[in-house]
């Protein structure tokens, strides 16, 4: 079940005079980033068997926390389903919870999985510890007391909870508070049950690796067997002595994870291999049961992700046949993680594609493997939210009236009777009712906070719940600019989108450009959605005396796959084409110094920073590079290999699309910026840009390391190290666009 996180802004006391506007000055980062513009945060997830959604009431860390059901119909509050206050007798962790941040019902609501001091795991995935409330019994019962778990599901039948734990799969039965290793010879960094590793997790987005049959009979899990990855050091300087971590982590070129497919009969205790064929230089990034509690599908992408195979599975003898394949022999096979929904009682399932050009709904015959186009045209599906087998109708998001914008779109099974549901310019991320009977809608616009809502599933009378209507006000209160939207042309015709952001009342004649950029095939940056920390530190960056924009470039998502796959074996070049049409673009049509512009961003974003002031030194005055990858041999091989190819086969393009290799051209106004302890993308990547640059003769730039931190330079309220790294941005900026 898919969570929704609803808020209401932290009210902001209205200290000055009738009619008297605040001055700029009160907008700071300190401010941002204490969560002084903060939204409360209420965790929502929808009922399976009623009209009915539920929410934590107080999250604040301490004192009473309560799980509340309310009735769709009315909005109303009908059940209190939890409580932190509860005694808990068969609580046996060492420190009992005071409080917690997520839950989720069984498939018959009977029970909830209440989780608590959740922290981050790899890149996308979350390890916590689970309790699981038994709500007619009102008992609590903790799930382990030996270490916090990962990707925890209810069975079918909501009698057991499976869970993984130190790379292993467990099962409780939750009626006699009793658990079954599944599992025993996994080890983090050897075997791997249940889960996908960081390479699977960063290159493919999937997490959970194993699948409850609906009979709740079998489990069908991968096995990550990471012993052939070789381990890169990752150095802590926490102690007197520095420490050294070791991370399994295959670099471009490098041998991949040997994944394996099983099948566990629980009754029996017995495992079946699946044959998913004896090539370990390959992926398997999917794994999905049949209705029929017979069939598995499993997905094998070829090392090269030009072929990707769905094999049809026999689950009682684990044999398997190719049901149909997916070729990209020019560039690449996009996987969509959880890209099976199936319908028709389990004759048919929905699949993801990109065969006309854009990503597309077809309907695939489970028995002839027949494809039926459901969506078509210039725009994508952004997800599949429910389907319902009585109307035959299938619900989904898309971006097709924009592809800044997110809308929830209802469609027959026969493609037919296609119809927009939500209505509102701007991004709507919904979840839609097990019954169909209604959905909620957490919506805003870039310049306007969310509302939340109940909503009837043909898109009428909607209840909202939160409005922050008064938001607006609020931040121009305090001198915060508005975003606006742009568009340019690119030089192949394609239509780039961006944001502008000016200073707040400020009318001087010219001011200087910082284009902020992150660029890569898995986000976009340019949508029409309130982020809050992120687009209100742009808009402080811009009061403080800049013009600032963000543009999302070619080989970016949401534009089909020409759009996205136009940098397949030359990285940063289409990029940086795009990044000086919009520099040239801005030039023209704002108040801007043309002698002072900057290019800024982070990540994938940071290494086209790099790329700026290296290989195409002298079209930015200055580029502040975050946690840029600066050789492509130095990230791990899925992505690289997915943009590259294999080095072996493609030397001279690593070569080309690398700024190390390029530093002889440097010239000036570089700021380099990483975490020491960055496991996504290493900090060598920094250090060997610096390194080479002073190889090159070159000393005029700036770098910066934040000792012990990961990619996101995260830190806890005050986030201490985002208030040191855009006051260091700014310092740099003032110094270098004069």
């Amino acid at each position: 079940m898919k969570k929704l996180t609803v808020s209401v802004l932290i009210i902001i006391s209205a200290i000055a005079a009738r009619g008297q506007q605040k001055s700029v000055t009160n907008f700071d980062l300190d401010k941002i980033w204490s969560g002084y513009f903060d939204e409360r945060k209420y965790v929502v997830h929808l009922m399976n068997q009623s009209p009915k959604f539920a929410w934590i009431q107080s999250d604040t860390g301490a004192g009473p926390q309560v799980i509340l059901a309310l009735d769709f119909n009315t909005t109303r509050i009908v059940d209190t389903l939890f409580s932190n206050q509860i005694k808990r007798d068969s609580d046996s962790l060492a420190t009992t919870f005071t409080y917690f941040q997520d839950f989720q019902f069984s498939p018959d609501d009977s029970k909830i999985l209440v989780q608590t001091q959740i922290e981050p795991y790899n890149n996308i995935s979350q390890k916590a510890f689970n309790y699981v409330w038994d709500v007619d019994k009102k008992i609590l019962n903790v799930v382990s007391a030996n270490g916090k778990q990962l990707c925890p599901a209810f069975s079918p039948d909501s009698k057991y909870l499976s869970y993984i734990l130190d790379g292993n799969l467990y099962l409780m039965d939750i009626d006699k508070n009793k658990t079954i290793p599944i599992t025993v010879d996994g080890a983090p960094g050897e075997f791997i049950y249940g889960m996908a590793d960081a390479l699977y997790e960063n290159g493919f987005g999937i997490t959970k690796a194993y699948d409850w049959s609906a009979d709740g009979r079998y489990i069908a899990m991968l096995r990550f067997n990471e012993n052939t990855v070789k381990q890169y050091p990752i150095t802590t300087y926490e102690r007197s002595y520095a420490e050294i971590r070791r991370q399994r982590y295959p670099l471009a070129g490098e041998m991949v994870p040997d994944v394996k497919a099983f099948v566990y009969d629980i009754a029996n205790k017995l495992f079946i291999s699946v044959d998913v064929g004896v090539n370990p230089d390959q992926y398997i990034t999917g794994i999905k049961w049949a209705p029929d509690n017979k069939t598995l599908l499993v997905q094998k992408l070829t090392r090269d992700q030009k072929r990707l195979e769905v094999l049809k599975t026999d689950a009682i003898t684990g044999k398997s046949t190719v049901l149909f394949t997916e070729e990209r022999p020019a560039n690449y096979v996009a996987i969509q993680p959880s890209n099976i929904w199936f319908i028709n009682n389990g004759k048919s399932f929905l699949w993801l594609s990109e065969t006309d050009g854009f990503r597309h709904i077809y309907n695939v015959s489970l028995d002839t493997a027949g494809m039926q186009p459901l969506t078509s045209g210039k725009w994508e599906v952004i997800s599949v939210e429910g389907t319902d087998d009585s109307k035959k109708e299938i619900f989904y998001t898309s971006d097709e009236i924009g592809s800044r914008q997110k809308h929830l779109y209802k469609i027959g099974y026969d493609g037919k009777n296609k119809t927009r549901i939500t209505t509102g310019a701007g991004y709507h991320d919904v979840a839609v009712s097990n019954d169909k009977r209604f959905f909620f809608d957490e919506f805003s616009s870039i310049n306007t906070p969310s509302v939340y809502q109940a909503v009837s599933i043909n898109g009428k009378d909607p209840k909202k719940l939160i409005e922050n209507k008064e938001l607006k006000d609020r931040m121009k209160d305090f001198g915060i600019p508005d975003a606006d939207f742009f568009t340019v042309k690119a030089n192949d015709s394609m239509i780039l989108n961006g944001w502008v952001i000016r200073p707040y009342n400020n009318n001087r004649a010219k001011l200087p450009l910082v284009l902020y950029v992150y660029g890569g095939a898995t986000r976009q940056e340019a949508v029409d959605k309130w982020t809050d920390k992120f687009t209100l530190t742009m808009r402080w960056l811009a009061n403080q005396g800049y013009i600032v924009a963000c543009i999302d470039p070619r080989g970016t998502p949401g534009k089909g796959e020409a759009f996205r796959k136009s940098n397949y074996k030359s990285p940063g070049d289409i990029e940086m084409e795009d990044l000086l049409k919009v520099r040239n673009f801005l030039l023209r049509t704002y108040r801007i110094d043309t002698a002072n512009t900057a290019v800024m961003g982070w990540s994938y974003g940071g290494y086209l920073a790099a790329l700026a002031q290296t290989k195409y030194a002298g079209q930015f005055k200055a580029a502040v590079a975050i946690a840029p990858v600066t050789n492509w041999r130095f990230y791990e091989n899925v992505y690289s290999e997915r943009l590259l190819g294999l080095p072996s086969e493609n030397a001279e393009g690593y070569k080309q699309a690398s700024p190390i290799t390029f530093t002889d051209n440097y010239k000036e106004g570089l700021f380099l910026v990483h975490g020491t302890a960055d496991d996504n993308v290493h900090l060598q990547n920094s250090l060997e840009l610096s390194k080479q640059l002073t190889n090159s003769r070159k000393s005029n730039f700036d770098q910066h390391f934040y000792a012990d931190k990961t990619h996101t330079l995260s830190d806890g309220a005050p986030n201490i190290l985002r208030i040191s790294l855009y006051t260091r941005i700014n310092d740099f900026l003032k110094k270098e666009l004069k």
